[in-house]
């Protein structure tokens, strides 16, 4: 599923046109990517939660190279499913 596709599901569950339905979840995204940029915690209930963590700095391989070379650390973006969620089988 990609976003339009999200869109499209909005346009046919609330009745609203098309393009409304798409600027809707491009703004739900955006705030999303806002809220994570500042490091808050998103969770929505019955889905899961997002929150920015820290990647420690590691280790890598080269290779073509056959060196080793130092990964930084750097934050990144984990989801933890809800329950709901883990149940889907």
């Amino acid at each position: 599923m990609i976003k339009i596709d999200i869109a499209e599901n909005i346009t046919k569950r609330v009745d609203i046109p098309r393009v409304q339905a798409l600027k809707a979840v491009d703004e739900i995204l955006e705030k999303m990517k806002e809220a994570l940029a500042r490091g808050e915690r998103i969770e929505i209930r019955g889905f899961g939660v997002f929150q920015k963590k820290m990647r420690k700095q590691s280790v890598g391989r080269d290779i073509l190279r056959s060196k080793t070379i130092a990964i930084p650390e750097t934050y990144t973006i984990k989801f933890k499913p809800g329950i709901a969620m883990k149940v889907l089988d």
